[in-house]
């Protein structure tokens, strides 16, 4: 991880030094609509299912030959997902507690991705290309719609259950500030006129820190997205 970092900060050097040389630097904006999941293996918590997501922003990129760029910039991101916690517990006189909870969790994030794009030649009018790199994330939202179902069952095995429900609740405070992912992708740009191309393709966003600010629990955050986009 630290090479790919020293190797990405060096490529940023040598193409800004050659950006105002040879009209290297191209900029655009680009929307991924996505599904987006938490990844957890602690016990007592699963994934329970993916939500929408989608991230939207500006793209920078350092063409340093007709193959090979540098593509950064900077995303809003909406990541997230759904996940379940289960507890169970019996007292000194045979009752029995189960308690289930469902948060659906809504991250937001400002994203910055370093990436390595490598091109193949124009055919046509259009360019495939495969995308690599990170992207470190900065937490500047988070929140919450919580549901949680307590079932007790006495010793004379009568059951009662109780449920209750939270929405939009304010989780910033149980979320690690810096998040990291690493991007793998692939695509196409189709040829306007001119240096203006069309991009779309398809992106995993693959998270590398645990988002949960807590000793007892762990998750990542993971998106699949569609990336659509305009490069001038």
């Amino acid at each position: 991880m630290k090479k790919l970092i020293i190797f990405i900060i060096s490529l940023i050097t040598v193409n800004l030094a050659k950006a105002g040389d040879d009209n290297s630097l191209h900029f655009g904006l680009k929307i991924t609509p996505s599904l987006a999941w938490l990844r957890t293996d602690t016990k007592g918590l699963e994934s329970n299912g993916s939500k929408f997501g989608f991230s939207y922003g500006l793209i920078t990129e350092f063409r340093f030959s007709d193959h090979y760029s540098f593509a950064t910039g900077i995303d809003v991101a909406y990541r997230g997902g759904n996940l379940r916690s289960t507890s169970e517990s019996t007292d000194a006189v045979g009752t029995k507690t189960v308690i289930v909870a469902d948060s659906k969790t809504t991250l937001q994030y400002i994203e910055i991705p370093l990436t390595l794009k490598l091109k193949t030649s124009e055919i046509g009018y259009l360019t495939y290309y495969l995308q690599a790199g990170v992207s470190p994330g900065f937490n500047i939202r988070a929140r919450a719609d919580n549901k949680t179902n307590t079932q007790t069952t006495f010793s004379n095995n009568t059951t009662t259950n109780v449920n209750t429900e939270e929405t939009g609740v304010d989780i910033q405070k149980d979320i690690n500030a810096v998040n990291l992912s690493m991007i793998i992708g692939g695509g196409v740009e189709y040829t306007l006129s001119g240096s203006t191309v069309l991009l779309v393709g398809i992106q995993f966003n693959n998270g590398l820190f645990d988002v949960l600010d807590a000793s007892s629990a762990k998750a990542n955050s993971n998106y699949l997205g569609l990336s659509i986009g305009i490069l001038f």
